[in-house]
C-alpha cells in the first residue's frame, strides 16, 4: 500500500523527486518577448516564475514576478497586486531574467535541489524532464513540502 505524501518521514520527503511536488507549467517566454508579455502569463496563470528559452526550446533564463515589478512602481491597494506598465514594451525578457540558471530534471531528489539552491544563494531553479521544460520549483515550495508533505 502506497502511503500518502502527508505521512512519510521528513527523512523519506528528502528523498522524494520534485516531480511530485512541482507544480507542472509548460508555459515558457522567449528571451527577446517583451516583460509585458511575461507579466501578462504571470498573471494569466498565476505563476511567481517562468522558464526562459530561445529558438531552441533550450532553457536560458527564469524570471520572476518580483523581478517585473521592480520595474514598474509596483504597489498593492485594496489587496490586489498591480504594477504600471508603462516601460515593459521597451523591455526585453533578457535584460532582466536571471540567466544561465542551474537546470534540474523533474528526477532530482527535494534534498539535492535544497542543497543547489543554499549554494547558489538561489530562489527558484528550471525544471526539465526529457530536455523539454516541466516547470519551475522554489525554496517556499521545498520549505512546505519538507515541513508538511504539502
Amino acid at each position: 500500500m502506497k502511503k500518502k505524501l502527508d505521512q512519510i518521514s521528513l527523512s523519506e520527503r528528502k528523498r522524494t523527486p520534485i516531480a511530485k511536488i512541482i507544480l507542472e507549467n509548460k508555459v515558457v517566454v522567449h528571451a527577446k518577448d517583451p516583460i509585458s508579455l511575461a507579466y501578462g502569463l504571470m498573471m494569466w496563470h498565476n505563476l511567481k516564475y517562468i522558464c526562459v528559452t530561445d529558438q531552441e526550446k533550450r532553457v536560458v533564463g527564469i524570471i520572476s514576478n518580483k523581478q517585473i515589478k521592480r520595474l514598474g512602481f509596483g504597489y498593492e491597494y485594496d489587496g490586489h497586486d498591480d504594477v504600471e506598465l508603462g516601460m515593459f514594451d521597451m523591455l526585453q525578457v533578457d535584460q532582466v531574467m536571471d540567466k544561465n540558471p542551474p537546470i534540474v530534471s523533474s528526477q532530482t531528489i527535494v534534498l539535492e535541489v535544497a542543497e543547489l539552491m543554499i549554494a547558489k544563494d538561489l530562489t527558484a531553479l528550471p525544471v526539465v524532464h526529457d530536455g523539454k521544460v516541466d516547470g519551475s520549483i522554489d525554496i517556499n515550495d521545498i520549505l512546505l513540502f519538507l515541513l508538511t508533505g504539502l
